[in-house]
């Protein structure tokens, strides 16, 4: 979801923040591919089959949670999720740095040595995180990190057929979302705002969901994995672009879903790779 604010700057100035968590995922993604050759595969590195139905009964039931405790907690429980998420971020990024250290015995070592300070700061941070204690810039930099590094190891992770159809699902979710209201009719609107502020990225005029921009990571980190460099350098572009007219859109909207635009068009690449052999 991408939702205006006063500030006048230029949407192009948001474009550019936006592009640098894209661009690390493409150097996480492409690090990862160059230690590890065998994750080019479309099966991911996880899970090589799905059931759809499972998925659906799984994400229904996540989402009845989650919006059971917004509309008990409030912002404590947007806290906690934006907290859990960070510890998520800090966990994809020791995975992720294992890894890339894995091709050699001296990079296991350095990694086992790193491996314990590095999880208890993002322990720490997210602690932090949750109690309000951490300064807006952290705030800022803490859910730009996290999402990239979370969204570049579940797209290593996710078969390609999966990450389509699990991106357009969300897509389509959004639509509803913000469409419905559906988070202002649960949290109720005196406790809108607060929980808005509490998972969003504010960029220079805009705002967008820390969902989207996990959404975003997740197809780019996919596209390299799956596609090459060129195709996820298309990739980004064209959800840079379609990011672009979203911010124009929501110049006329107090909000917009934030995913449609630039997953659609992200997807392209994809899909065509999918289609074409």
């Amino acid at each position: 979801m991408v939702e205006e604010a006063d500030d006048n700057s230029s949407s192009l100035r948001d474009l550019a923040i936006l592009a640098i968590p894209l661009v690390g995922v493409l150097v996480v993604a492409e690090a990862l591919l160059s230690s590890l050759p065998s994750v080019k595969s479309s099966n991911g590195l996880g899970i090589g089959g799905f059931d759809p139905l499972a998925l659906g009964f799984l994400s229904v039931l996540v989402l009845s949670v989650l919006f059971y405790e917004l509309k008990r907690h409030g912002e404590q429980a947007a806290r906690l999720l934006m907290a859990g998420m960070t510890f998520a971020g800090t966990l994809s990024g020791l995975i992720l740095l294992q890894l890339w250290f894995a091709a050699s015995t001296r990079g296991l070592v350095l990694f086992y040595l790193l491996a314990a300070p590095l999880a208890y700061l993002g322990f720490y941070w997210s602690f932090r995180y949750y109690t309000g204690e951490l300064s807006k810039r952290m705030t800022w930099l803490l859910r730009i990190v996290s999402a990239s590094l979370l969204g570049s190891l579940l797209g290593a992770f996710f078969p390609m057929l999966f990450t389509v159809l699990l991106l357009l699902a969300l897509s389509v979710l959004d639509v509803l979302f913000v469409k419905s209201n559906l988070l202002g009719k649960t949290v109720g609107s005196e406790m809108f705002d607060t929980v808005l502020s509490t998972t969003t990225l504010p960029l220079a005029k805009f705002d967008i969901g820390l969902g989207d921009l996990l959404a975003y990571s997740i197809l780019t980190a996919s596209s390299l994995l799956n596609n090459g460099v060129y195709a996820a350098s298309l990739t980004v572009i064209l959800i840079l672009s379609g990011a672009l007219i979203t911010f124009r859109i929501a110049r006329s909207r107090l909000r917009v879903p934030g995913l449609p635009i630039p997953l659609w068009l992200g997807l392209t690449p994809t899909i065509i790779g999918m289609v074409v052999p």
